[in-house]
């Protein structure tokens, strides 16, 4: 059995949204080290000597700072109303940051949601969102070489090579159209904070079934549940249809062999494209420009699915899919069910993440079903976290 766990951000405007700040300087073009881990994006951030590891997160417009980091010089401004992958709002603090330098730029003014952790990560400290690029700085995005480059140079990547798409702004963050299936469009986000490489919405993928019936051939299977984790809570049960694309379209770059799901949340795709082809950013043409390592045409992404999702319920470790066929479905897992203990000890959602799991050992769960009755069942439990 697999397990993955779904985040995303996608933040949203009212009245006191403001995503101006000011940089230290002009014409400037430099590189910094960036880290990949469980997928994810990561730069280091300088607040006046003290370190900060921060998520890159293109589907979020502003960014977080976690309430547990203490940063002298934190301002409040107020509040605004936040929207995140899943679909929940709610009424965020907004704060600014002090001044930091990222490399010899030194950024002041930059606002940020102030939050409590949904997924505790040790050595993550926020995430600085989109706006960072919407202010006036192109950026290189290259997981190979594990490097930012970030440049105000408004022609340093006018002619640059690679597939081009046009993105527009939706709640400040990059939307761009790419074709799922052969004669059909999906306009989706793209979320450098998604370990997904692609989720269509449900609705517009049974809008694209009934317009185009030949899309049925590429359906794997469907089962009912919940999938993606936001920031404010787990996306609302539903059918979840799965997928094995024969191929995805960036412009005329091709992805082959992508297993994918939908959700009740927005189409997006997400970090795992930029394991083949670094990325640029150019906020003067609004394109995002894909670069294939080695020059490729294609890629055979091959991607597996995962036999069940954990997602969090009321602080509770609650199965949000199990994969019809699957082991996870043979040991008896089903979806909405809460995981009350683990060889009978109580767990939190906290302490499931962090729970010290020995590969190929057999554990006893004490699930709570959706009718409310108490089930014991034993499994085997190698886990293997995407996050």
């Amino acid at each position: 059995m697999m397990l993955i766990l779904a985040t995303g951000d996608c933040f949203g405007q009212m009245k006191r949204y403001d995503t101006d700040f000011f940089v230290s300087q002009r014409n400037f073009l430099f590189a910094i080290p960036l880290e990949v881990e469980r997928g994810q994006i990561y730069v280091t951030l300088d607040f006046n000597g003290r370190l900060c590891r921060f998520k890159l997160d293109t589907g979020a417009s502003q960014g977080i700072l976690y309430d547990d980091v203490m940063l002298p010089g934190v301002r409040t401004l107020g509040t605004i109303e936040s929207e995140d992958a899943a679909g929940r709002v709610r009424q965020m603090q907004t704060v600014q940051l002090p001044p930091f330098r990222i490399g010899p730029l030194t950024i002041s003014g930059y606002k940020v949601q102030r939050m409590r952790r949904s997924i505790v990560r040790r050595g993550e400290d926020g995430i600085i969102g989109f706006a960072l690029f919407n202010k006036g700085i192109a950026a290189r995005i290259d997981v190979r070489e594990k490097q930012l480059t970030l440049t105000d140079r408004r022609d340093h990547y006018a002619y640059t090579p690679g597939e081009a798409l046009k993105y527009r702004l939706r709640k400040h963050v990059p939307y761009i159209k790419i074709s799922p299936f052969a004669g059909v469009e999906d306009e989706v986000l793209f979320d450098t904070g998604s370990p997904l490489p692609y989720a269509v919405n449900a609705n517009a993928f049974a809008q694209m079934r009934s317009r185009h019936p030949e899309i049925a051939s590429q359906i794997e299977g469907t089962t009912y549940g919940s999938h993606t984790i936001g920031h404010f809570g787990t996306e609302r049960s539903g059918q979840i249809t799965l997928l094995t694309l024969k191929r995805l379209l960036w412009g005329n770059f091709v992805f082959r062999d992508i297993h994918c799901t939908t959700v009740n949340g927005g189409s997006h795709i997400g970090a795992p494209l930029l394991d083949y082809g670094a990325l640029v950013i150019n906020p003067f043409r609004r394109q995002l420009v894909f670069q294939p390592y080695d020059g490729v045409t294609s890629v055979t992404v091959a991607n597996r699915l995962h036999d069940i999702v954990i997602v969090e319920r009321n602080g509770r470790a609650m199965i949000g899919m199990v994969m019809q066929d699957g082991k996870a479905w043979a040991a008896g897992f089903r979806s909405n069910s809460i995981i009350e203990q683990v060889n009978g000890q109580p767990l939190t959602f906290q302490q499931f993440l962090q729970y010290r799991w020995v590969r190929n050992q057999e554990y006893q769960f004490t699930l709570r079903m959706p009718n409310g009755m108490l089930t014991t069942l034993r499994a085997l439990w190698p886990l293997q976290y995407n996050q």
